[in-house]
């Protein structure tokens, strides 16, 4: 399958929050993620494009080609109604799993605004129960006995504890910035 198909849908969705932001070339799309984004995830103009017209062709974008005067035609991308229940939806849905908390996490950070207070707030309480499972179900693995998985789980355990602290630490800060 090429990586183009198989694209991490959750780059998908913060490629759809720049757009709802505002209808936007795919240039300036990629200038605002390497901007903002780009702390997170380094993506090449070549993924990008893909991206959009995935995006496109699974309806959640719609594009409409202007002409400039002394410049090429070029393709502003505008989310439909699905696009933007589909992104509205992800920002609302804790990250699933402690491997995708780092960079999801911190892209749904970057739209927070997007967000009504209320909405805001229920994410943050619903991503620390998350971590919380998380790390409930670390101490519930039943070990092999071997020496390397007792050091994997406790490096698990403590990157685990680490996202709970991070989000206890933070909250306030967050949720009133």
């Amino acid at each position: 399958m090429s990586p183009r198909t198989a694209l991490p849908l959750y780059l998908e969705y913060a490629l759809l929050g720049l757009i709802y932001q505002k209808p936007q070339y795919g240039y300036d799309i990629l200038q605002k993620w390497d901007k903002n984004l780009g702390v997170i995830w380094k993506v090449k103009p070549g993924w990008l494009y893909a991206a959009l017209n995935k995006l496109e062709k699974h309806g959640l974008l719609v594009s409409q080609l202007e002409s400039g005067e002394n410049a090429p035609d070029r393709k502003v991308f505008a989310l439909t109604a699905e696009g933007e229940a589909a992104f509205l939806r992800w920002m609302r849905t804790p990250v699933l799993s402690p491997r995708e908390f780092r960079q999801e996490w911190f892209a749904k950070l970057f739209f927070f605004s997007e967000l009504p207070r209320d909405a805001r707030r229920e994410l943050y309480e619903g991503q620390t129960r998350a971590a919380e499972s998380w790390l409930r179900q670390q101490s519930s693995h039943n070990y092999s006995g071997s020496a390397f998985e007792a050091r994997v789980r406790d490096f698990r355990t403590k990157q685990i504890q680490s996202i709970l602290d991070y989000l206890n630490e933070t909250k306030q800060s967050i949720l009133e910035g």
